[in-house]
This record gives structure tokens, sequence and C-alpha cells, in this order.
């Protein structure tokens, strides 16, 4: 044989070899940010390790978040009575019972051995869990199922629909790209979701690695399946999106009837046993073709309606089988499941693909996206939706013409530009048609190049200019001739020259916020959003001179707080966890700025981020694969734990940091190593 044929031979066959040795044994190795890299031979040994890691790393809160999906907070440690009824009268608490008996083998198994591995930890440690939340145990299997269902219906979908959480924004951004518009010629991808900074909102970070898989990404503190992530061939993000798949109904009703179709029916009870801190009782759970009762006057009622209420679908199999697909075609049967109740998704892949797919159990329904987004007042059958979409009937498409895709919780239409599917392509009443400036600007920023390095990407990712700035400088800088006084003329010129950003040390954001934060109720554009000028809609001043009465408020505001209205945004704007403190950067969404963060008020006058960028992940699908990460407040709650905010002076930096993929790279950067027998 030719040396030539020998050493591609050799090529052949080095190309072949497992990048690491078969897995012999059942071990965590913690890795220096306190991400677990999980090594097992089966799956059982897999999610019973998860269960721990979870555990170790946030423990008292997996515990109060398993007490409150009971329904039981208020008689276990005086928590929210309200919520804790709304949860039982929803069945969502009941449900659960019911989801875990109807789960095949193979999911039963990853949440039992979930829970077993989470009783294990809190058997050997128990002495470093918070009292108060110990008299949750024993955890059960049906309380993982609980925990699932308050997270994914009530607080995704129900309390968004209902009005009840108006103190914070479901949010997220995408973008892929695919090998064309890569330097390197592999596809791209960003996962950047937005979720508040507490609770049950917090993302837990790790590697699940078998002999079949290796899955590295993020899920929700208390979930046992990676939500977002990437294995060596593919990666999948989520963003909220715009569905409706939650509906209140006004209905007529007496003596205890309902009126549908001009028939009046009983309703359906049930007594559901339910206790607080200082009472025993009862929840009468009153339930109709329309739904369940949640609201009743003399004649009226209001029911509501929401996805998997006869308890028939479990949204950990999808992302089972999401996350050991190996190619486009396998990734597709598994969104074909359809068992997460919302989410785009926005994938890439080993082969240079990308796609898009609206998600979620989306109902079939009579009329327009007007007509639901109120309460419907009805006595037909008719409105009752009892039927979803299937996979191929819902906005979706790959590989556009662009070469790109975003999302930034705007409607499936504009997630590329020039558009790959039209509004009119589907019933109204799946999606809306808008763009507000957060899209905007995603859009502008992954398109405004002919290709793009891993690197640049990144750099891509931590843009803080506000695309609304930028839209209106000049219209506000037509303005300064009509200022009435030298500070308003000086606050006309801050925000007419400075760069749009909000950086630590940008000296106009601070007004501009405050100006934009005054006028959100009123009509500011002349010229509405316009479908066809997606990228340059809304544009001009309604009304210039409210605008310039505004400026000059808001300048004589900041000047009497501050002492001037050029004060640094970093002073004023601020990231905190645990003993960590940092100048913040980055804005509400909003304002079009892409590094989204909001914030609320502390009691020194300055403001903390409480919402925003969470888990950031990058994945560039060479082969290898490799990412860089960031998980703002840690990977970790429990007190005491030394990863509680110990990322987050990277992530005022703008920083990310190496993922650690290969057992090489995991014994190298190695501070904790822990075996099944341990546990």
């Amino acid at each position: 044989m030719k040396p030539i044929l020998i050493f591609s031979v050799i090529l052949v066959l080095i190309s072949c070899q497992p990048k690491d040795t078969p897995i012999t044994s059942n071990e965590i190795i913690w890795d220096t940010w306190g991400v677990p890299h999980i090594y097992a031979t089966s799956d059982a040994d897999l999610y019973k390790m998860m269960g721990w890691a979870q555990m170790k790393n946030h423990g008292d809160l997996i515990l109060k978040l398993y007490g409150e999906a009971r329904g039981m907070s208020s008689f276990l440690w005086e928590g929210d009575a309200t919520r804790d009824e709304i949860l039982h009268t929803l069945g969502l608490v009941e449900n659960a019972e019911k989801i875990y008996e109807g789960l095949e083998a193979e999911y039963k198994e990853i949440v039992d051995a979930f829970t077993t591995g989470m009783n294990a930890y809190v058997t050997k440690h128990k002495s470093t869990l918070n009292e108060k939340y110990t008299a949750v145990l024993p955890l059960q299997p049906i309380d993982v199922i609980a925990h699932s269902n308050r997270v994914m219906y009530y607080e995704f979908l129900i309390n968004r629909a209902m009005g009840t959480a108006s103190e914070w924004e479901p949010g997220s951004n995408a973008w892929a790209i695919t090998d064309s518009k890569s330097t390197s010629g592999n596809s791209l991808l960003l996962a950047n979701p937005h979720l508040p900074w507490e609770d049950f909102w917090l993302f837990f970070e790790s590697q699940m690695i078998t002999d079949d898989n290796s899955l590295y990404g993020a899920t929700l503190v208390g979930m046992p399946t990676i939500g977002i992530g990437f294995n060596e061939y593919l990666g999948w993000t989520h963003t909220v999106n715009t569905l409706d798949n939650v509906d209140l109904y006004e209905i007529n009703v007496r003596d205890g009837e309902y009126e549908i179709d001009g028939e009046w029916k009983k309703f359906e009870e049930k007594e559901i046993p339910f206790s607080t801190k200082e009472t025993d009782g009862v929840i009468v759970q009153k339930t109709c073709d329309y739904g369940i009762v949640v609201k009743e006057s003399s004649n009226k009622a209001l029911a509501i309606r929401y996805p998997n209420m006869d308890a028939s679908m479990n949204p950990f199999s999808q992302w089972v089988r999401m996350g050991a697909a190996k190619s486009l075609e396998e990734f597709q049967e598994a969104l074909k499941v359809n068992t997460i109740p919302l989410f785009n998704v926005v994938y890439a892949d080993h082969d240079g693909n990308i796609l898009y797919h609206f998600g979620g159990n989306i109902p079939k329904k009579n009329g327009d996206w007007e007509r639901w987004q109120d309460v419907v007042a009805t006595s037909s059958s008719d409105d009752v939706w009892t039927e979803y979409y299937d996979f191929g009937e819902v906005p979706a498409y790959i590989n556009p013409e662009s070469d790109w895709i975003q999302n930034a919780n705007d409607p499936p239409y504009t997630s590329t530009v020039p558009a790959t599917i039209l509004p009119g392509d589907f019933p109204s009443h799946i999606a809306p048609n808008s763009m507000s400036f957060r899209p905007q600007r995603s859009a502008t920023l992954i398109s405004q190049k002919g290709s793009l390095s891993f690197e640049e990407f990144i750099n891509l990712k931590h843009d803080t200019k506000s695309q609304m700035a930028l839209r209106i400088q000049d219209d506000l800088a037509a303005l300064t001739d009509q200022a009435p006084d030298s500070l308003t003329r000086a606050a006309l010129d801050l925000m007419s020259n400075w760069d749009g950003t909000f950086n630590a040390d940008s000296k106009g954001s601070l007004l501009f916020t405050n100006m934009i934060l005054s006028t959100r109720s009123a009509g500011l554009f002349k010229e509405e959003w316009d479908f066809d000028n997606p990228l340059s809609t809304p544009d001009g001043f309604k009304q210039p001179e409210y605008v310039l009465g505004l400026v000059k408020a808001t300048a004589e505001r900041l000047n009497q707080t501050f002492g001037a209205i050029d004060v640094p945004y970093g002073d004023v704007f601020r990231v905190r966890v645990g003993e960590y403190e940092f100048p913040a950067n980055g804005g509400f969404g909003g304002l079009g700025i892409f590094r989204t963060m909001n914030y609320i008020p502390g009691e020194d006058g300055k403001y903390y981020a409480y919402h925003g960028d969470s888990y950031v992940c990058t994945m560039e699908f060479s082969k290898p694969v490799r990412a860089k990460a960031i998980l703002g407040y840690g990977n970790a709650t429990q007190p005491g734990n030394p990863h509680v905010g110990d990322q987050l002076e990277l992530y005022s930096k703008k920083e990310l940091r190496d993922v650690w993929l290969t057992r090489k790279d995991h014994e190298a950067n190695l501070e904790l190593r822990e075996t099944l027998e341990d546990m």
C-alpha cells in the first residue's frame, strides 16, 4: 500500500474513534464554575445524578418550589394561600398524578430517577438545608410533574392571560445562521433567554453524558431534562412566542347551570381538600364545556380554557427526543410530538442547516386574532376549541434565502428578512403581525454583515444600542432650535449626538430611558410600523411639541435628582447577586436594546437588574462543536455555595466563558468529583 493511502486510512480510523473512552463509572465532575458534567452508564443513573446535582446547588429553592407546586405552601410554611388555591382550582395539582400515571416507561424512569437523586442528596446533607422547607420531604415523582405544570401552564401561560403577572415579561433572543453566512463554513446558534433572576425562573446549567450522547445546556431549576441545549450534531433554543392558547369565556349561568347552544347544562362539581395553617376545608371546582370556572356572579361566570386540561401530555418527552436527535430529520420528528405548550424553536446543526418553528399547543379557533385577545362572551360550542394545529400547519421553515433567523418574541413572519412566510399564509388567530424595536435591532445586527466569524457573532450579541434611540435621533436634533431654554437644548444635543449605547459609561442613556418611560402611553410616532418596511418603521414624531415638553420635564427632573443630565449609566443601574455588585449595561427591551435588562429600584436610589439576559450560550457546529456561555447569576442559589453570583463580573464585562465539553477539559478544570457510590 502506498504511504499516502496508509495515511488516509489512518485519518479515517482516527475520525471514527469516539472523542472519549467508553464510560465505565458513574460520576459527576464539577468544574470551577459549578457546572456538573454527569457521566452515566444508564439513563436511570444519569437522571439520578442530575437530581443530586440540582439539589446540591439549589436545595432550598427546589424544596420551596415543590411545596408551592403541591398547592401546600400556605399549610407547610404560611406561603401564598391565594396561589395555592388557584393551582388546585385550575386542576394543575391534581393533574400531576394523572400525567405521571400516563407516562411511558422510559419517561417514568426519568422522573423516578431524578426524584431518587434529590432525596438521596437530602438523606446525606439534610443539615445543610433550611429546616423551614424540609417540611415538604420526602419528595415524590408527582412533585416533578406538578412543578412542571405550575411553571409551564400557570406561570408562562395562564398568569399572562389573566393579567396577574404585570411585574415581568417573558422574553428571549435567538439567532441562527447557515454555513453560507459563517466565515468558518459552520452554522452558528445563539441561545439568549430573558427571564427573572429568581425563583422558578432560574436556569441550571449542566452536561449529561452517556455512550450514546453528550448533551449540554440549561433547564429551569427543578426540571429533569435540558430545555435549551446542544449535542455534537445540533442545537436549539427557545423564545416565548406570540401564540394564544389560554382563553377566558364569559358565559350565562342560572341555578347551577350554564347555557350552551340554547340549552342549559349542569356544571360538574368536585370537592378538593384544601388546608392552610389556620383552616381546613375544601375547594369546589366547577367545570363545564368551556373550561374551569374561575369567577361567578348572579347570572354570569368566567371560565378558563388552557392546553392539557385532560392531563394527556408530558413536555419532558419532547425535550428528551430533541436532545437525542442526531439530524435535522430526527429533530423534526421530535418536534412533531408537540407536548411542550409554547415556545418558538430556533435550530442549527453541523450540516449547516437552520430552522424556525412556531411551536406549542396552538388551538384551532373561529375568528381572528383580535377577537381572542379579550374575554369572549359566548353561548356557542363553536367557540370551544378542542384541537391543535399539527406540525405541518404552523409557521415554520428551513434555510431561508437570507441565511439567518432571528426571534426576539416577535411574531413568526418577521423572523427573517425578506420574509419567508407571510401573515396571509396562516389563520390570523395563530399569531399577530407586528415587529417592535428589539426584534428590529436583532434583525439589523444579524443582517448587517455578509458573513460572521464566531467571535464577531459573540460581539454582536453584546450590542447595547437602542434601535429606538437611533431611529429618532434626527427627529430630536430637529427640535433643538425650538428648545425653550439652555437645559432643554443641552438635553437634545446630548441625545442627538450620543451613540445610542447602554454601556456602564454611556452618558445619554439615563436621560433617554427616563424620557421614553414617561411617554409609554402616548402615541409617539407619526408613521406606524409597516410590514413592507419592517426595519425602518415606525418613524417621525406625531406631536413634536409634546416631545419637546417631555424632554424639558425629564431634563429638569434628572438635573434636580442627580445634579446633571449626563450621569454615567452604570452609576445608577447595577447588577448585584450575593456578595457581588458591578455597574450594569443593557436596558429595557422596549427601547430596542438587544442586551435586554430590566431593573427595580433599590433602597439606595439605584436600580438593580432583576430580569433579562440570564443564560447565554453561543455555539459553532464545527467538528467538534465549540461553545461559549455565561449564566449571569451563577449556577447556584444554596447559601454557602461558592458559585452564587461568581459569573457576574464576567457578565458585567460582556464576556463569555469557555464551555468545557471533553473529559480532558473536565479533568483540567476539576473542582470536585462525586461518584454514584457516594450518593
